[in-house]
């Protein structure tokens, strides 16, 4: 090994002094050692306390014979230096705040397994929690999100967690595993096991480390699993906790509009009878009519009322084993019983149920027209003179008995008609009628009281006819007209629907024949004299217009159009009227069903479609079914079924004249699902966050505890490590007491070097060094 002091010269205390004062300017300027290349570093002299570094530069002297850089540098003494012996361990202030700063970094992934609350008092900010995300989110599993301002706040921390845990654990692993290398230094170890403490800062550093050492030992396994940890915790705090949906059930009574037979004669006695409010119904009928395609073919009304498809429009083949045919979506009008829906009272306003109600509509089965023309006076074909006798022969009824005496064209004063409606049975209003127990029994039958005792011939069983009568132009511009005449068959349908709702937002999912009203179908409302005359002598009229086929006709033509004429100027008589008989008789069928229960349906109990409706349940009487809604309303002893119309109708007519509720509500009970969003604590991931945080808790404690039993100085990871009793770095003696930043610190302005510490000889030596004559490294040489 080389000389280390071969170039070293003495010098004088009188130099000494001289050179001193000429450097004291220089450091003034500089406040720092300053080194040049091609200078000597001068033997170490102690100073008088509290003087500066004394540094002189002095011209290097090469080797001789060689053309290689060499240079050294000198420093004679550093302040605060401590050159005097000491014991270990020096508590001073600065010992302490270290102490607590370690204990703060420790306790750092406390904020992953227990709540902490930080409140910050001020106007301008906001209550910021700092939250313990593995209590907090089983704290929270289970409990509805909407308005949870704690469950906001776990979340918010949840998003930082993969970006503070990951630095949190490497603070704490990197600085434990020192605490740990020091520890077994001091007490004696393997140079192997402190290298992989000290190369395990992190995750890559501890894989390379096992690479590099070609050697893996159950240190290695550990500080893998330690490190393994880092990302798994970030990971494991971001999906600590999620949120779902959880669904709650619970039961609720519920009212709707009746269509059983005690909406009928609720309507007899309010509509047909009493107060007269047709004028309401032609308002709701209109606002029907002239509704958006997209209404009429959606599954609610214009006023949200949800709307019953027609069974038959439905295939049947598709029925499952209850008889069930689900709805698909539905694309014409026609394909609804009606335009207008079921008033339906008690629904949750958010959530969502689920419940059957009965519905009972009237179906229309007509055959192919009959087109004959026009029977005005002296033969001729103009409907602005009529020939009532002929036309009595066309079109023989029981409504218009003697159309001389009532024009069916024109059934109210000032309102014309382009179309009107006939039957071909009475009603049961004589005694001496030789057909006034088959009429009384067809009505009682459509009650629901089906006396077998009357006369079982072909007419009590047979479908009631409805004879439509319409006008038509044979001519574009002549007023030369002709009649479009149907026959059809009526009959009444019940069945039983599935009604999903969300709120107040309804719509029928299912449907099939009800099992609970087994009324004969042949019989329906208008076996009351006054609901089919009244019906015959306000339906055509229902829509004013001024010219031409009515609204309702227009309809018929083309659901899918507006039923108004949109032409301005002279209109040609084949745009004034419609021509029904162009229509298939299925489809004309079809929607004549439609538009006869939709009007209907609004004469018996208008005011159900006025809105605000009542709350109270109970104002829409006694829970009841619609087949037997009547019997309500009776005495307890009394039954309609059990007894004819005109035993049980005053006593139901003095009730609906007493009543002050809209309409009759049948009861149903509905399923309500309360479906709201809850946080969900994922236990896999809690688990793991749980043993990251722990495991690294755990760490930084023992870590803690060994470094207040470790005596020795801080030396390793750090550069001033290599100053240590290292022969080629020419600093003052001791030190050797101070932790290796706080040597950094004392050190920090002497420049060092990698290099030749033998530049003079054949073979050099690599080495750290400072204050000694040092050869830069070159390519090609040898080094040992």
């Amino acid at each position: 090994m080389c000389s280390l002091f071969a170039n070293h010269q003495p010098h004088s205390v009188l130099t000494r002094c001289e050179r001193l004062l000429a450097l004291l300017v220089e450091l003034v300027r500089h406040h720092f050692m300053i080194t040049s290349m091609g200078s000597y570093w001068n033997p170490f002299r102690r100073q008088p306390a509290g003087s500066d570094v004394e540094p002189f530069e002095q011209t290097a002297q090469p080797f001789a014979g060689t053309k290689f850089k060499t240079w050294t540098t000198t420093v004679d003494r550093v302040p605060s230096w401590p050159e005097e012996a000491k014991p270990l361990k020096q508590h001073n202030w600065l010992l302490y705040v270290y102490g607590v700063a370690d204990a703060i970094l420790v306790l750092l992934p406390i904020y992953f397994i227990r709540k902490l609350k930080l409140l910050f008092v001020f106007a301008m900010t906001v209550i910021y929690l700092h939250l313990v995300l593995g209590v907090a989110s089983i704290t929270l599993n289970g409990k509805p999100t909407k308005n949870s301002e704690f469950g906001a706040k776990v979340e918010f921390a949840m998003d930082l967690g993969p970006t503070m845990f990951p630095i949190i654990f490497a603070a704490i692993g990197g600085r434990s595993l020192k605490m740990v290398a020091r520890y077994l230094a001091e007490k004696g170890t393997k140079v192997g096991t402190l290298e992989l403490l000290m190369a395990s800062q992190s995750v890559w550093g501890t894989i390379e480390s096992q690479i590099i050492m070609q050697r893996l030992t159950l240190v290695g396994v550990n500080l893998l699993f330690l490190w393994a940890l880092s990302p798994l915790g970030g990971q494991a705090s971001l999906r600590l906790m999620g949120r779902q949906n959880r669904d709650t059930f619970s039961d609720t009574n519920l009212r709707y509009m009746t269509t059983g037979p005690g909406g009928t004669m609720w309507g007899l006695s309010s509509t047909y009878v009493g107060s007269g409010k047709f004028a309401d119904a032609g308002a709701l009928y209109t606002a029907a009519l002239l509704a958006p395609v997209d209404m009429k073919t959606g599954p609610r009304d214009p006023w949200g009322n949800v709307k019953i498809p027609r069974l038959e429009s439905l295939d049947d083949t598709m029925s499952d084993a209850q008889g069930w045919i689900e709805i698909s979506r539905i694309l014409s009008p026609e394909n609804y019983s009606s335009l207008v829906g079921l008033p339906i009272v008690g629904l949750p306003p958010a959530d969502k149920s689920t419940f059957t109600l009965e519905s009972t509509y009237i179906a229309v089965q007509c055959g192919s027209f009959e087109q004959v023309p026009y029977p005005g006076v002296n033969n001729s074909t103009n409907n602005g003179r009529t020939d009532f006798a002929k036309l009595d022969e066309l079109v023989p009824g029981q409504v218009w008995v003697n159309k001389s005496k009532t024009n069916p064209f024109e059934p109210s004063e000032g309102r014309t008609a382009s179309f009107f409606l006939d039957t071909n049975l009475g009603s049961p209003w004589i005694p001496e009628d030789p057909e006034y127990e088959t009429l009384l029994g067809r009505l009682d039958g459509f009650v629901g009281h089906y006396n077998q005792s009357r006369p079982s011939s072909k007419e009590a069983q047979a479908e009631r006819e409805l004879i439509y009568t319409s006008i038509y132009a044979t001519s574009v511009e002549s007023s030369v007209f002709g009649l479009n005449i149907a026959r059809c068959k009526l009959a009444q349908k019940h069945v039983e629907a599935i009604v999903e709702c969300v709120g107040e937002q309804c719509s029928t999912k299912k449907i099939r024949k009800s099992l609970t009203d087994t009324r004969p179908s042949a019989f329906t409302a208008f076996e009351h004299g006054l609901i089919m005359q009244g019906f015959a002598q306000q339906f055509p009229i229902a829509v004013a217009f001024s010219v031409g086929s009515s609204p309702t006709e227009r309809f018929l033509a083309n659901t899918s159009s507006f039923p108004f004429i949109q032409q301005a100027g002279h209109l040609t008589q084949d745009i004034a009227y419609t021509n029904v008989s162009l229509i298939e008789p299925e489809i004309f069928s079809q929607r004549l069903s439609t538009v006869l229960n939709t009007y209907y349906q609004l004469t018996t109990q208008p005011t159900g479609y006025f809105g605000n409706l009542p709350k109270n349940l109970s104002q829409y009487g006694p829970d009841t079914l619609p087949f037997n809604d009547i019997d309500k309303y009776l005495p307890g002893n009394f039954s309609a079924t059990n007894n004819s119309f005109f035993d049980w109708w005053p006593i139901f007519d003095a009730a609906v004249q007493r009543s002050t509720s809209p309409f009759i509500g049948a009861t149903t009970s509905a399923k309500v699902t309360n479906t709201e969003e809850i946080f969900v604590c994922n236990k896999a991931w809690l688990s793991v966050l749980m043993v990251s945080s722990s495991t690294i808790l755990l760490t930084g404690l023992v870590a803690l505890v060994l470094k207040h039993r470790t005596l020795a100085p801080e030396i390793f990871g750090f550069v001033t490590s290599m100053t240590y009793e290292n022969p080629w770095v020419k600093i003052p003696q001791g030190g050797t007491t101070l932790d290796a930043m706080e040597r950094a610190r004392l050190l920090k302005d002497i420049e060092v070097h990698v290099g030749d510490v033998c530049g003079e000889k054949d073979v050099g030596h690599i080495a750290f060094a400072a204050g000694v004559p040092l050869r830069k490294l070159e390519r090609g040489r040898l080094y040992c």
